[in-house]
């Protein structure tokens, strides 16, 4: 099977980005336990308690993750590598939340 070509610069650019924004936005809401939205035609804002937020928040991670093994995947096919970084990963999304909490 060949191997399939490298992404160029927009394509890790993009996945960078949702790397990014799903470690901050998943952080965001575990730090703060949910988030607050509210209605398109304006209205009261609605409070999105924890554990229905954290079913957001853990998509959230999913994607960042992913979009993390497609940028390591991109450059080693090692799986020890992929195992490590998912476990860096962990440590830093903990990292994140602790540190967002603390400030709150």
């Amino acid at each position: 099977m060949s191997r399939a070509p490298d992404l160029n610069l927009p394509a890790r650019l993009s996945i960078a980005a949702l790397f990014f924004l799903g470690l901050l936005g998943g952080t965001l809401i575990v730090a703060y336990s949910g988030y607050e939205t509210s209605p398109r035609r304006g209205g009261t804002s609605v409070f999105v308690p924890a554990p229905e937020a954290y079913f957001i928040a853990a998509i959230m991670y999913a994607m960042s993750c992913l979009a993390m093994l497609a940028l390591l995947r991109d450059r080693s096919r090692s799986l020890a590598l992929s195992a490590a970084a998912v476990l860096v990963y962990s440590l830093l999304a903990w990292g994140f939340v602790q540190a967002v909490g603390a400030l709150r």
